[in-house]
Formats: structure tokens, C-alpha cells, sequence
């Protein structure tokens, strides 16, 4: 949407996300998620602190250093800090593994290892997701603690909405929600993106698709036939029909 709105106004936006869950690794997300926030602070935090060039311990402060700032960029609370600490814990861990496993000629992975890390990458986002949205320190911990186990595992089984809920403590999940997380994971690893659909129309977006890989199984092109015609009237149709349902902006607590 922004994207459509820039260009109608005349403004040619640059690529800010290339489907950052799809991910590899904590590395290759932060090369995919808010990548325009991404180049501010390697530009002017990252290079200026030195960077890689001091070593290895200087690179893995200079990682967390910038991490928390990206953290507190975003709002004066502890949460955001931790966050970005998190964040910054991930990428000195990602950057060890690298070093460890492949040394300094990185090798292509596996089928099975892109999927692993794929996963992993995606549960350690979703974990630190947690103390960004959580509005207290308690309540992230609490909700942590349900995730992983702590409170039981019919807190578990109810926060995925396998079991009745047990308590009024948390509310879990309805399998109508759960239908909509896993068809929206489908949809997140699986179907292309806004530029990948957009490929041969340099002029429109002004997006060179050289860096994205085509599938040989499903060589995704922008057609207007029927299939994408009727799938876009059901969503414009289901978002008409839920426009003033509650809905909270997570920016205006910033």
C-alpha cells in the first residue's frame, strides 16, 4: 500500500522489506526486515564505531551497542532495551556459529539445514516479539513463561488452543485462529512478495529483481486473470467488512 500510494503521488520509495520471515538466519533477517532502518544504523553507528576492523571482540560490542540503540529508537522503555539486547545476543551468537561452522568460506546448506534454520529463525523472532509488544516487563515474562512450558503443559496446549482453558489467566487461541495463523504462515514462507509479483515492471517500482530467485516449481509472473481477480475482491471484501472493528496501532504507544 505505501509503495502504490508513494508512486500515485509521484514518489519512488526504496525496498524496505524483502520477506524477512523467510530468513535463514538472524543475519540474514536484519538484511531483510526494515532494511532502510537497517542502513541508518550500520551507516552511522555501526561503521563509525569501527565496525569489523578492530577485531572480533570490538565487532560482537559494536553489534550490541547498535542493537540497543535500534531498541531504544523505538521507544525510552525497558522492554525496546531488551529487545535490542536480545537481538544484538542473537546476531553475536549467529555470527560465532558462522565462524565456527565454516570458518571463513561459508558453504551452501542443505535442504534440510536452510529449513532448520528457517525455523529456529522465525521462533527466535516470534520469542523476542514478545518483549516488544508487551506493555510490562511482567507481563512479557508471564507470557514467556506460558510459552515455554513453565506454567504446565495444559497452559501450553491451551495457549495453542488444543485443551479447553484452564484458567482466566491468558487468552488463548480459537481453532478459527488457529486456521488463520497457519494459513498466514503458509502464505509467509511459501508465496511471493510485493516485488517478486511486481517483476518486469521496473517502471512501476523501480525495483531491480535480479536478487530473488524464481521457483522452478512456481514461476510467480503479475497477470490480471481470474484466480488473482477473485482472491483480491475476497480480501477487499473481508477488510470492507471488519473496517470498524476495533483495531489498536501498535505506533501509537511511541
Amino acid at each position: 500500500m505505501a509503495i502504490g500510494l508513494a508512486r500515485m503521488f509521484g514518489v519512488r520509495l526504496p525496498l524496505n522489506f524483502n520477506s524477512p520471515y523467510k530468513a535463514g538466519s538472524i543475519i540474514e533477517f536484519w538484511r531483510r526486515w526494515h532494511m532502510t532502518l537497517s542502513r541508518f544504523l550500520r551507516d552511522y553507528l555501526y561503521f563509525p564505531l569501527g565496525g569489523n576492523k578492530r577485531g572480533r571482540g570490538h565487532r560482537y560490542g559494536n553489534l550490541m551497542v547498535v542493537m540497543l540503540l535500534g531498541g531504544l529508537w523505538h521507544g525510552a522503555g525497558w522492554n525496546f532495551a531488551l529487545w535490542g539486547a536480545l537481538h544484538g545476543t542473537y546476531l553475536i551468537i549467529n555470527h560465532l556459529w558462522r565462524g565456527l561452522a565454516h570458518g571463513t568460506r561459508p558453504l551452501a546448506p542443505s535442504f534440510l539445514a536452510r529449513w532448520a534454520g528457517r525455523t529456529i529463525t522465525l521462533l527466535t523472532v516470534v520469542v523476542a516479539w514478545v518483549l516488544f509488544r508487551a506493555t510490562t516487563i511482567e507481563g512479557a515474562g508471564g507470557l514467556l513463561a506460558s510459552m515455554s512450558g513453565l506454567n504446565g503443559i495444559d497452559d501450553v496446549l491451551g495457549l495453542a488452543g488444543l485443551m479447553p482453558r484452564p484458567s482466566a489467566d491468558f487468552a488463548y487461541l480459537s481453532p478459527r485462529q488457529l486456521l488463520w495463523i497457519g494459513g498466514l504462515w503458509a502464505v509467509c514462507w511459501f508465496c511471493p512478495n510485493t516485488q517478486e509479483w511486481m517483476c518486469g515492471q521496473r517502471p512501476a517500482l523501480d525495483f531491480n529483481p535480479r536478487p530473488f530467485r524464481r521457483s522452478p516449481w512456481f514461476p510467480w509472473r503479475w497477470r490480471t486473470t481470474w484466480p488473482y481477480a477473485v482472491a483480491t475482491i475476497g480480501v477487499t471484501s473481508y477488510a470492507v467488512l471488519n473496517l470498524f472493528a476495533p483495531s489498536e496501532f501498535l505506533y501509537f504507544q511511541f
